[in-house]
């Protein structure tokens, strides 16, 4: 080898060793998440005039948010939501009719507060106030508006929460829907962090964006701009957290039935 073949070599070499210390450093390139999208192309909750649909957020083996919500035709409307230590149940017979809510919240560190709440609002009456050992309860009646609103906006927690990885887009062979694979990589935001161990799937309706079904898992690391960072911020805290999203929606024909509480209320009305 000639003293020219060895400089060329050895010049090659040193620029393959400075990439790799920059990729010890930085990632070679960064992923769009799904909120990177024009708002007609993201995900969203599809419309119908009759539905039932659910959905949770878990993170770490712990729900965070977890709901269910039902619109009938001929007007019934139902939705239940569990945020952990707050748990609301609702019911209306049928559209701009009462809303009732039953109101379940852990502990007493905010109650007095959520009371006033309630008793300020003058679309609402406070009908009872139950205290058991940790736990209080609020039966309140709410005046006009349709609660389809409402359940729709909560579906909608989970369906944007889908936004924050990228998907490679699967066309379903039925020609039925169409099926979105979430994507590992390097996501710039409000602070960048990285999505690894992705799977699952969300399902939309033929070729639109209205979720039909959900079940996707992802690790994120946070912050985690450069490698070093990400091994960091594992090192120091309990990154990487896992999150497990579900939905499930179902278009035609179902029922709701007026729960036991409200039927009690209503009866000593």
């Amino acid at each position: 080898m000639n003293r020219r073949t060895a400089r060329v070599l050895n010049g090659v070499l040193a620029l393959c060793c400075l990439a790799l210390v920059f990729a010890a450093v930085y990632p070679f390139s960064t992923a769009s998440p799904h909120s990177d999208n024009p708002p007609d192309a993201r995900f969203t909750v599809p419309e119908s005039d009759e539905y039932r649909a659910t959905g949770a957020i878990v993170a770490d083996g712990e729900t965070a948010f977890e709901f269910e919500g039902a619109v009938t035709a001929d007007g019934g409307r139902y939705q239940f939501i569990d945020e952990g230590d707050v748990r609301t149940e609702q019911y209306q017979a049928s559209a701009n009719s009462p809303v009732y809510s039953r109101i379940v919240v852990d502990g007493d560190g905010t109650t007095d507060r959520r009371q006033d709440q309630i008793r300020s609002d003058t679309d609402q009456k406070l009908l009872r106030v139950n205290r058991t050992q940790g736990t209080v309860t609020f039966i309140v009646k709410g005046e006009g508006g349709d609660m389809a609103d409402a359940i729709s906006g909560t579906a909608s927690v989970v369906v944007r929460s889908l936004y924050v990885t990228g998907y490679e887009r699967q066309t379903d062979e039925s020609q039925e829907a169409t099926v979105y694979k979430p994507k590992n990589g390097w996501y710039e935001g409000t602070e960048s962090y990285r999505v690894t161990e992705a799977t699952g799937e969300v399902r939309t309706a033929g070729d639109t964006t209205a979720v039909r079904s959900a079940t996707v898992t992802w690790d994120q690391t946070r912050p985690a701009g450069t490698y070093a960072e990400s091994v960091l911020v594992r090192l120091t805290s309990d990154a990487p957290r896992t999150y497990d999203l579900s939905f499930e929606f179902d278009s035609g024909e179902t029922t709701v039935n007026q729960p036991a509480w409200v039927t009690e209320i209503r009866t000593e009305a």
